[in-house]
């Protein structure tokens, strides 16, 4: 055999990039790996790499990072103890960060500055909210007891209709006036926690329910960062590694996955911010709309690349955001699904909305699909299932910013507040007829129809589909719908 022989045969087992990604993919089925991942110095180190990663991630802030990373600790010193850890934490996390959106905390800085009280705004924050937990703790009391039956069979309806009576009254009354300031603090604290209550209030009743003042911690979880629950108190405890073996595998997962949120980070920073937009200067849609409307001369291939650029960053962006919350939670010890995986594979529309957006989409099944799909045209199944997208997609997309921006109503004014949805109204409704198109007459391939019908066609028309849905997703008011309008059309080459 000669040298070059020996070469090529050694070099596989010597370097192999393809053998190297697969154990890494495997570590956590591997039992060395396993059984080193329940040492203590395993469990050190996979902690300090973790921790150490997610402080670089630019994901987390700095408080937040703090209040994760003792909550991490808290979980690996006391195992046993890792739900009661996670709620505490996670209460002292919504007692320091009520509100969601930051004009919500000028305005409530104005406000309570406005008293002429010396005492810090950010030190209110936990009157206020102890007032908030309580008014919660009955509720869930409220619905094992079942004393108000009417509150107890349809506490959602209750908080809507308090969100409502709330809204109106910011929007109605001058600031000046002294109720303005006791209904936007109400406000703000039930619209900023509106569905992580509702999933609270949901599992309440359930065999296996946590005890109350372990729910209240679920007000806001440790690793909550939006406005939308990663599921409720039940689903957690559904993953609940039941032993070490499934806690080393769990928090080897964890780690994998942050890992995977570093790299699609830095080719986020590497490719779409300092080469695309940077190095080529494309801009972001939400950019480039306007400049168009305002005559800057683009020619058609650089609209669908912005286009393209657009979709793809975005993606990218929210792929780190979600892994990293996602990783958080494994490491704590609870094998929860991803919440982004693999959509741009997606055969079917909506199999991309499950794929790109699980936790979202499962928030809106569960507080308006399946709700309506046990209720309405149990006799006609395909009105039934079309009727029930339509509340989750259309009705319950919309409905969910409005009650996160409910605030905004005395901010922005009532009205401003709705036309800025205007183009958002478009972007749910061009959804909810896409998805129910994908379920109901869409044609599903299979690998007999051959290669370009199966893995390519379906998979372009998703992606395009969505690329140009996102030219409405928005409900800031910055661009007007009219303009977003014509720039879709001008893709096709329909200019005005």
């Amino acid at each position: 055999m000669t040298s070059l022989d020996t070469i090529q045969t050694t070099r596989p087992d010597t370097f192999n990039p393809l053998k190297w990604r697969r154990k890494w993919l495997e570590m956590d089925k591997n039992e060395t790996v396993l059984h080193w991942a329940q040492t203590l110095r395993g469990q050190v180190v996979l902690h300090a790499g973790f921790i150490g990663l997610l402080m670089l991630m630019p994901v987390v802030r700095n408080k937040h990072f703090i209040l994760i990373a003792f909550a991490l600790l808290l979980c690996a010193a006391f195992p046993a103890r890792r739900m009661l850890a996670l709620t505490g934490v996670g209460a002292v996390y919504f007692l320091l960060r009520p509100l969601k959106q930051e004009p919500h905390y000028t305005l409530f800085d104005e406000l309570w500055n406005s008293f002429g009280t010396m005492v810090p705004a950010d030190a209110s924050f936990i009157g206020f909210g102890l007032i908030f937990m309580a008014f919660v703790f009955l509720l869930i009391k409220n619905q094992t007891s079942r004393k108000i039956g009417v509150i107890a069979k349809h506490p959602i309806w209750l908080m809507l209709l308090l969100g409502v009576g709330l809204s109106t009254m910011t929007v109605l009354l001058p600031q000046t006036h002294p109720l303005f300031s006791a209904s936007w603090i109400s406000l703000g604290y039930l619209s900023g926690s509106f569905f992580f209550v509702g999933y609270i209030l949901l599992d309440a009743r359930s065999k296996t329910a946590l005890p109350s003042y372990q729910q209240i911690g679920f007000l806001r979880p440790v690793w909550a960062y939006g406005s939308v629950p990663l599921k409720g108190p039940a689903f957690f405890k559904k993953f609940e590694a039941k032993n070490s073996t499934e806690l080393a595998a769990t928090r080897l997962k964890a780690l994998k996955l942050l890992v995977w949120a570093a790299i699609l980070y830095c080719v986020g920073e590497i490719l779409f911010n300092r080469t695309l937009a940077g190095v080529l200067e494309i801009p972001h849609l939400e950019t480039a709309i306007p400049a168009i409307a305002a005559g800057a001369e683009v020619t058609l291939a650089s609209r669908w690349v912005i286009l393209a650029v657009t979709f793809l960053s975005e993606l990218v962006a929210f792929a780190v955001s979600i892994h990293v919350f996602v990783a958080v939670i494994r490491m704590a010890g609870f094998g929860v699904p991803r919440g982004l995986a693999k959509p741009l594979a997606s055969r079917t529309m909506s199999e991309f909305w499950s794929r790109y957006l699980f936790y979202f989409k499962e928030l809106l099944a569960d507080f308006f699909f399946y709700p309506t799909f046990q209720r309405f045209f149990k006799n006609h199944p395909r009105l039934r299932l079309a009727f029930a997208t339509f509340m989750a997609a259309f009705v319950g997309n919309i409905l969910f910013d409005l009650i996160s921006d409910s605030p905004g109503f005395a901010i922005n004014g009532f009205m401003d507040t709705i036309h800025n949805f205007y183009s958002y109204t478009i972007y749910a409704g061009a959804l909810t007829a896409g998805l129910i198109w994908s379920q109901l007459f869409q044609r599903r391939t299979t690998a007999k129809d051959g290669w370009l019908r199966h893995d390519v066609v379906p998979r372009v028309q998703v992606i395009l589909f969505f690329a140009l849905l996102q030219v409405f997703d928005n409900h800031d008011g910055l661009v007007p719908v009219g303009d977003r309008i014509s720039f879709l059309a001008s893709l096709f080459g329909v200019t005005s």
